[in-house]
């Protein structure tokens, strides 16, 4: 081994082994060195305290557990109440804070029972029955019993007692009777393969003549087509023998045209009123009175010097048949017997539902003036009708 002579360690400066772990250490800090006059022992670390050896005493966790259990308990109890609250539907609302609202005690008595009571208490009123004040002049109520008299609502009187019918479209009407007259056939059939009916006879027209009849046809041809004409004739009879007998007769057509009438009727009373500007056309005025009774209707026509006022009352379907025919059909304006109509006009001046109808039938009236005219409206209660048409 190579070594330094002692001797020269003190001339030589001996290199010091670096880390290389730390290639850039500095050197360590001296306080003292920055200002010797501050004294560095007061700022030196505490020394380490010794402590003493503390035992716990008995059933400190044993108490700690009971605390924990019963704040266990306590939070189940909460989240059960939370839960039937929740059931019930009475959760207080957090979002607007119906948790933080005060509940209101009930009063002693609440407010619609203090005038029957004598005093402020419910106890007394089952105490004596002196204590109540009940069936007497001055008592709110009475022990009888007012039943109103029950009022029809509006839809039940125009609602119709039949069921609702179901229309049906063209195509599937075809269907619905070819489908029953193949059923009828299929009966028929039926029917004569057990014995229980004779077989029709032979449809024979001029167009299958040769088909049906071959030989009798070949044998005779002009008695053979005598004898169908003949079939075809009475079978012609037969069909309009059938449909005169389905026929109604003029008092049946009568009577049902007054059901239809009635039933319309029985769903409600319509009305509409119309000014006319000149009624003086026998044409127009026949078109007017005749309508209105096939109709049904009942009102008054009333015939002025100044203007004509129309006032039909009926079933809604009847009083708008009647107003397209007085808006509409009628030409107001045309020239009838050398009348100068071309200013007549004819305006709806008020429509709507009435409680009950103001006429008894269909009456045409005629009037000199606007005072008599509004006399005889004043019997009726329809007075402002005629101000309404000025």
């Amino acid at each position: 081994d190579i070594q330094l002579h002692p001797l020269l360690r003190d001339i030589v400066s001996i290199p010091k082994a670096k880390n290389p772990l730390r290639p850039n250490a500095r050197p360590a800090f001296d306080a003292a060195s920055l200002n010797p006059y501050i004294d560095q022992a007061a700022f030196s670390k505490q020394a380490h305290r010794a402590r003493p050896l503390e035992l716990n005493p008995k059933g400190k966790y044993i108490e700690k557990g009971e605390h924990l259990r019963a704040q266990q308990r306590e939070k189940e109890r909460l989240e059960a109440e939370r839960r039937e609250k929740e059931a019930k539907g009475i959760l207080p609302d957090i979002n607007i804070q119906e948790d933080l609202f005060r509940p209101q005690m009930p009063p002693p008595v609440e407010w619609w029972d203090r005038p029957y009571l004598r005093g402020r208490l419910y106890q007394e009123f089952h105490d004596s029955g002196s204590k109540f004040v009940l069936d007497s002049e001055t008592a709110p109520v009475t022990s009888y019993v007012q039943h109103p008299v029950p009022i029809e609502a509006p839809w039940k009187r125009t609602a119709s007692d039949d069921k609702t019918h179901l229309f049906l479209t063209k195509d599937e009407m075809k269907r619905k009777r070819r489908n029953e007259r193949q059923a009828r056939h299929r009966e028929m059939q039926d029917r004569i393969k057990l014995g229980l009916e004779p077989p029709p006879p032979p449809k024979v027209k001029l167009s299958n003549l040769m088909n049906v009849l071959t030989n009798e046809a070949i044998q005779d041809p002009t008695g053979v087509e005598m004898k169908v004409r003949q079939d075809v004739q009475e079978r012609f009879e037969k069909h309009m023998e059938e449909n005169e007998q389905r026929k109604l007769t003029p008092e049946q057509k009568a009577k049902k045209r007054q059901l239809q009438q009635e039933k319309e009727l029985s769903k409600g009373y319509h009305t509409a009123v119309y000014k006319v500007s000149d009624l003086s056309d026998g044409q127009h005025f026949f078109k007017v009175d005749m309508n209105a009774k096939q109709l049904g209707l009942v009102g008054i026509v009333l015939v002025n010097p100044r203007f004509s006022l129309v006032i039909a009352e009926g079933s809604a379907k009847s009083v708008k048949f009647f107003k397209k025919l007085m808006t509409r059909r009628i030409k107001w304006q045309e020239l009838n017997n050398g009348l100068d109509l071309r200013d007549n006009k004819c305006m709806l001046v008020w429509e709507g539902e009435l409680r009950e109808l103001s006429f008894q039938k269909w009456s045409p009236m005629y009037t000199k003036d606007d005072e008599e005219a509004y006399r005889v409206l004043d019997k009726f209660g329809h007075e402002n009708y005629w101000r309404e048409a000025f």
